[in-house]
């Protein structure tokens, strides 16, 4: 049956977006894109397999810069625009996951609401984190200087701090919550989120970005999951994008 969701109890950046869903007995149920079954879970290995692009990310930034604190200006140049390009994505995955996902999961199982609000909270120290890395990537930009390097790479540094002990726990305590809880619908609804908000021309790179560092069984598993069409594209051109990309995020001067 329809009803409105009362926002009480809802962390309040989810307010916003609250809106009216169908729902069922012990909030399962009819959900937009079909039923949810808590003895079948969804398919919800791709947030594990986009998690292992942050993990390594910006700990590999770090490094080159640190490698070479004043580069040459095209270089300076490069390395800030993919830093801002890592940065970007990650503010966009969490965007989805507030704005699709948790909402569906405080209103489904409030029982759990004391683990959405520790992700929520979660969200809001890598946010800071993110932004003070954006402001110290463009400092960076501005004036390459050692100690402007320097900074960039501690704000990466002070990141991943954050960052990563949340990955762990989003996978350990959210994710299979979600697998018997949202439709495939609406999971897929944060891929589709997160691909809307990247650039055109930064679309195979990503892709790229988000293969290199899987087994084979996963990048089989993305690849299944792309339209013929776009797996063709990435084949033809977008491989050899991605290493040319990447040769020279890793060995430019």
């Amino acid at each position: 049956m329809l009803r409105v969701v009362a926002t009480a109890g809802v962390p309040r950046r989810h307010r916003s977006i609250w809106y009216i869903v169908s729902q069922s007995r012990d909030g399962y149920g009819e959900a937009k894109g079909g039923h949810v079954s808590a003895t079948k879970p969804i398919e919800v290995r791709d947030m594990r397999i986009i998690h292992e692009t942050f993990r390594r990310a910006y700990e590999e930034a770090a490094q080159l810069i640190r490698a070479n604190p004043t580069p040459s200006p095209a270089r300076v140049t490069f390395l800030a625009d993919h830093i801002d390009f890592g940065l970007t994505m990650l503010h966009h995955h969490h965007e989805g996951e507030d704005e699709i996902l948790y909402p569906l999961l405080v209103q489904r199982v409030p029982d759990h609401a004391t683990r959405t609000e520790q992700i929520d909270h979660e969200h809001q120290v890598v946010k800071g984190a993110i932004d003070a890395a954006h402001s110290a990537c463009s400092r960076w930009r501005a004036a390459p200087t050692p100690e402007s390097a320097e900074a960039l790479a501690s704000s990466l540094d002070e990141l991943n701090a954050a960052l990563l002990p949340h990955l762990d726990n989003e996978e350990r305590e959210i994710v299979p919550l979600a697998a018997v809880t949202v439709t495939q619908e609406e999971w897929d609804s944060l891929a589709k989120h997160g691909i809307a908000s990247i650039p055109g021309n930064k679309k195979l790179i990503a892709f790229g970005m988000i293969l290199e560092p899987l087994n084979p069984a996963d990048r089989v598993y993305m690849l299944s999951n792309v339209p013929p069409p776009v797996k063709v594209l990435y084949r033809l051109i977008g491989q050899r994008a991605w290493r040319k990309y990447a040769t020279t995020l890793r060995s430019g001067t």
